[in-house]
């Protein structure tokens, strides 16, 4: 791991719950359970490292995040998180998401597909008209195509046959 990564730490202890009997017990780690946390840990990091630099995964992000939570600032991490969020939930996303199982798993033409998300999402913010559907649809296709490195066809003409 570079040097200017810290590696996440384990506390010295284990926490031991009991929920039938509603108890808890705080033990101490030994040094085996100690180094196979470590390695289990930086094996993880490490893992979330790759889907991030090999396909810009936002959930390896996310997981990395969470393991590196307790050295973060409580304001940044809080921030941090806020931001996923709102970049996890995204009506376009939604809608975009509708009109590809309409078309890819229903079999639909894309304009049934945009008919079908129309009639079919149920969450109020990304709720819409078939324009909406098409327009949103549209929009996340081409940000798609540009983090996929994915070139438009060309409008060839038909082929009369």
């Amino acid at each position: 791991m570079p040097a200017d990564i810290q590696q996440p730490t384990i506390r010295r202890g284990k926490l031991v719950i009991d929920v039938e009997r509603q108890m808890y017990q705080f033990s101490d780690l030994s040094a085996d359970d100690q180094a196979a946390m470590s390695a289990d840990i930086a094996a993880r990091v490490a893992g979330l490292r790759r889907r991030w630099e090999e396909s810009r995964d936002l959930q390896a992000l996310l997981g990395a995040l969470n393991f590196y939570q307790p050295r973060l600032p409580e304001w940044l991490f809080k921030g941090l998180m806020q931001n996923f969020e709102q970049q996890f939930y995204n009506p376009d996303a939604i809608r975009f998401l509708a009109v590809r199982h309409a078309h890819d798993g229903l079999g639909k033409s894309m304009d049934a597909s945009y008919e079908w998300a129309s009639r079919n999402i149920t969450d109020p913010a990304a709720k819409g008209s078939r324009d909406t559907m098409m327009k949103s649809y549209q929009k996340i296709r081409r940000q798609v195509a540009r983090m996929d490195l994915i070139q438009p066809r060309s409008r060839a003409p038909r082929r009369q046959g």
